[in-house]
C-alpha cells in the first residue's frame, strides 16, 4: 500500500522514544509499529534503529527493559504509551552498520501474564476481579477506565493457581458477553451491543478526494467480500424442544441462527440481535441459546465482510469508533465500491511510523452490504 511521502499533514509535529532510560535520537529511528485489536486487550508493536552508539551492549538490552513513546500528531494530539522489551533482534547489515529489532508489548499485559492468584470470589462480576487491589488496580494508574458490566453468569469463580491473569480475564470477557481491550487513552470493558450503538465519530474517510491533505482520506483500500468461516460457520445451532401444556404435545424445531445475518440492519453494526425461538411454553435445547451462545453469535456476525484500509495517521482514532465512509465521492460510477460506503467499526489499527511520518492500517469489520 502506498501514501505520499513527506506531506506535511501526515506528520508528526514531536516525538521521542526512550529504551531503558535512554533517549533514542530521531535519526537512529527507521520505523516503528503498534497494533491495537478489539478482541485482545494487548498492545505489540516493534521498533527497528540504527544502532550507532551500541546501545544494545551498552546498556545492555536483552529484554524486559522499559520503553517510554511521547508523541504529538498534525493534529496537536498527543499519546504518550508504556510498553516492555520481549524481543532483541541483531543484524549487522552489508554496510557494516548494527540494525536492531526490538518487539515490544504494553506493560499491563505483562503483568497480567506474569500474575498467578489464587482467589475466589462469591460473585464473578468481571470489572470487580479485575479492578481490585490484589490484581491489576495498581497498574492501571495512567490511562482512563472505561468500564461498563456486562451479566455475570457465576455465583463462585475460583481462579486456579496454574493459570495467569491474562488468561482469566479474557475467560471472564467470554462469559460476561463483553470486550475487554485498550485504546491509547483508555482500559475499556463494553458490551458489545454498547460499541454497535455508538455515534459515528469523525469525518467521512473518503477515497481520491482533490484535497490531498485532507485528514480522513483514504489511499489504498483492499476488501474481503466472504469470510464465511468468522461470519457464519461458528453460528449456532441446534434443536428446540417446547412442550404444550394443555395439549400434552411435544414439538421439535431446528434452530438456525445463520439466517439470522439476512433481519440485521442495513448498516451491519445496530440491531444485530439474537432471534429468539418463538415458544410460547418453555422449552430446553442442546444448548443455552440467551447466554452461551451470545458472545459467539455477537463476536462473529459482524466480521462477515472486513475492509483494510491505509489512512492519515490521528491518535484521535481508535478501535471500537464507528466511521462512515465514502469510497464512491469521487467517481460516482464505481462499482463494487457503492456497496460498502456507510458505517463501520474499526476492529484494529496498526500505526506505522517512518519518522517524521505517521499513517495508520485501519480493519474495520460489519455484518452485510449496503442496500
Amino acid at each position: 500500500m502506498g501514501y505520499e511521502l513527506g506531506l506535511e499533514s501526515n506528520q508528526l509535529k514531536d516525538f521521542s522514544v526512550k529504551i531503558g532510560g535512554i533517549l533514542i535520537t530521531n535519526t537512529q529511528i527507521r520505523s516503528m509499529k503498534m497494533k491495537w485489536n478489539i478482541n485482545n486487550f494487548k498492545v505489540i508493536g516493534e521498533i527497528i534503529f540504527n544502532d550507532f552508539t551500541n546501545l544494545v551492549e551498552n546498556l545492555p538490552i536483552r529484554g524486559n527493559e522499559d520503553v517510554e513513546m511521547a508523541m504529538t500528531d498534525f493534529d496537536e494530539d498527543v499519546s504518550k504509551q508504556k510498553f516492555k522489551v520481549t524481543d532483541v533482534q541483531y543484524t549487522r547489515v552489508q554496510s557494516g552498520q548494527p540494525v536492531v529489532k526490538l518487539l515490544i508489548m504494553d506493560v499491563l499485559t505483562i503483568e497480567a501474564m506474569q500474575m498467578f492468584n489464587e482467589m475466589s470470589w462469591k460473585k464473578a462480576d468481571m470489572i470487580e476481579i479485575i479492578d481490585h487491589d490484589e490484581t491489576l488496580k495498581p497498574y492501571m494508574k495512567d490511562k482512563k477506565k472505561d468500564f461498563v458490566s456486562g451479566l455475570s453468569k457465576h455465583k463462585n469463580f475460583v481462579m486456579p493457581l496454574h493459570v495467569p491473569f491474562n488468561v482469566v480475564t479474557h475467560w471472564l470477557a467470554r462469559n460476561n458477553n463483553v470486550m475487554w481491550y485498550q485504546t491509547r487513552e483508555k482500559y475499556v470493558i463494553q458490551p458489545l451491543k454498547k460499541i454497535f450503538n455508538k455515534s459515528k465519530k469523525g469525518d467521512k474517510f473518503r477515497y481520491k478526494t482533490p484535497n490531498a491533505a485532507y485528514r480522513r482520506k483514504i489511499y489504498e483500500y483492499k476488501a474481503n467480500f466472504g469470510k464465511v468461516l468468522e461470519g457464519n460457520a461458528f453460528l449456532p445451532n441446534g434443536k428446540v424442544a417446547s412442550f404444550d401444556v394443555t395439549k400434552k404435545d411435544p414439538k421439535w424445531e431446528k434452530a438456525d441462527f445463520k439466517d439470522a445475518l439476512s433481519k440485521i440492519s442495513s448498516k451491519g453494526l445496530k440491531d444485530a440481535k439474537i432471534p429468539g425461538t418463538g415458544d410460547k411454553h418453555f422449552y430446553k435445547c442442546d444448548y443455552n441459546i440467551k447466554e452461551a451462545t451470545e458472545f459467539m453469535w455477537g463476536k462473529n456476525v459482524y466480521k462477515s465482510l472486513e475492509l483494510e484500509v491505509l489512512v492519515p495517521g490521528k491518535f484521535n482514532t481508535n478501535i471500537g469508533d464507528i466511521v462512515e465512509l465514502d469510497l464512491v465521492n469521487y467517481n460516482k460510477n464505481t462499482e463494487p465500491e457503492s456497496n460498502l460506503n456507510g458505517e463501520w467499526m474499526i476492529m484494529e489499527i496498526t500505526d506505522i511510523f517512518t519518522p517524521p511520518d505517521y499513517i495508520m492500517r485501519l480493519v474495520l469489520v460489519r455484518a452485510r452490504f449496503a442496500k
